[in-house]
């Protein structure tokens, strides 16, 4: 079977999906239609597939023989941004824009929900080189992690125990052509925080009679910022921004209020995320009591996991990819410090997140990722569907055992370790049956 060769047959079907896609984008926890048509798509194909609400889809792939009876995951995620997307990327005009006024696909979803469509059309055009079971992972909400908890609610209900996991993110930070397949770290954890300060408001020229929250404010930021040093071991990265502030109206008052959100990024969640966790909520505090204020925590996400390649898989997928690929394709980039959901399905079962270049001058596709520039390069579209297909059908074929690495708790002690409450990992599983 030459998957490469399929998959450049498969290539135009996929451009016209991804381009599809691009133009009718949806929000977090919006996909309906974008859903629609993936089940669509599937149907076509004659693959059957659940809708699971406020998850997802999934669809399951069984090979003419159980082989050695592994089972393989396939994912995509396919949410956009609040991003108004420019007519032109850094080249000049696009081959597609968005027609939905202020939302854009600005992280590659897009082409990532359309590359596994393209891979579910040659598996399923060939099960007979199926030798096992692909269960075909299409995942709303990437971007607030809205969706992953549904989709793993039934992945447990279900019963569904992959033996390794395969996702790919599109990655302006590598050149057009390029796959990253790193051991360990690939993508960083993520802690975030929305808060705000109540202090008390007066009149712009007398603060002495006002408690800014302001004030109180700039204390916190600069012990954000020192936390890095001072706090934290040195030997583990760690990035915090403020990408929200809020706070007044007009120059000369003082306002009661202040609202401030942002993140922490790091790669070792005992080491780095607990501890920045628990020094935040301390600080905070802290200071917030001494310039007079209080604070409100308007949403928090407890610090997740990374995005960790298993080291074996990792190394059977350069070997085989290279097999299939040429070893000229296979890259080491820097590890990427943004965040993915996709971490949950490697915390629970072993894999590999491929990073695929899309950086490319000539056709204006190295913007970075969620700006209104951003583009993809849709001639590396062939190289992610038979990345994910060599790794899928060789995995199944091959002698890799991940069974002594596999998570060892349930999918509900996967959500307590993240420090979702009861009530709320009951929520995920009552959603879905709604």
């Amino acid at each position: 079977m030459k998957i490469y060769e399929l998959a450049k047959e498969v290539n135009p079907y996929v451009v016209e999906m991804r381009r599809y896609f691009h133009e009718h984008p949806e929000l977090s926890n919006q996909e309906d239609k974008t859903i629609e048509r993936i089940g669509q798509e599937l149907a076509g194909m004659g693959i059957e597939y659940e809708v699971v609400p406020h998850g997802g889809i999934v669809a399951i792939l069984e090979g003419k023989t159980s082989g050695k009876g592994k089972t393989v995951l396939l994912r995509a995620d396919c949410d956009a941004l609040p991003v108004q997307e420019t007519k032109e990327n850094l080249a000049g005009p696009r081959v597609c824009c968005s027609k939905v006024d202020g939302v854009m696909h600005a992280c590659g979803h897009d082409g990532h929900t359309a590359m596994l469509l393209g891979a579910a059309k040659i598996l399923k055009e060939h099960l007979d080189e199926v030798h096992g079971r692909i269960i075909l992972f299409f995942e709303r909400a990437e971007e607030n992690g809205g969706g992953i908890p549904q989709m793993l609610a039934y992945m447990d209900e279900k019963g569904l125990k992959p033996d390794t996991v395969w996702g790919i993110h599109l990655y302006a930070g590598l050149e057009s052509g390029k796959m990253g397949l790193l051991d360990g770290g690939t993508m960083a954890s993520v802690f975030g925080f929305n808060v705000t300060i109540h202090g008390k408001g007066g009149h712009g020229s007398r603060p002495d009679q006002a408690n800014s929250p302001i004030d109180c404010f700039v204390a916190i930021y600069n012990a954000l910022e020192a936390a890095r040093l001072t706090k934290i071991t040195p030997f583990q990265p760690l990035t915090v921004s403020v990408g929200l502030l809020q706070a007044g109206a007009v120059g000369n008052v003082i306002p009661n209020d202040l609202t401030f959100a942002g993140t922490a990024r790091f790669y070792d969640r005992d080491l780095v995320g607990m501890p920045f966790r628990n020094y935040f909520f301390q600080m905070v505090e802290g200071i917030a009591a001494a310039y007079g204020c209080t604070v409100s925590y308007n949403s928090i996400t407890e610090p997740a996991f990374a995005v960790s390649n298993d080291p074996e898989c990792a190394a059977f997928a350069r070997k085989v990819i290279g097999e299939e690929l040429g070893n000229d394709v296979i890259a080491f980039p820097e590890p990427w410090m943004a965040s993915e959901s996709f971490s949950q399905l490697q915390k629970l079962w072993p894999g590999v997140f491929a990073l695929l270049g899309i950086n490319n001058p000539e056709k204006g596709t190295g913007a970075a990722h969620h700006n209104e520039y951003f583009d993809l390069d849709e001639d590396v579209f062939k190289l992610g569907v038979a990345g994910a297909v060599t790794y899928a059908l060789r995995f199944l074929d091959g002698d890799v055992d991940t069974s002594s690495r596999q998570w060892k708790g349930s999918v509900r002690d996967l959500f307590t370790e993240l420090g979702i409450k009861p009530e709320v990992i009951d929520s995920y599983y009552k959603a879905i049956h709604e």
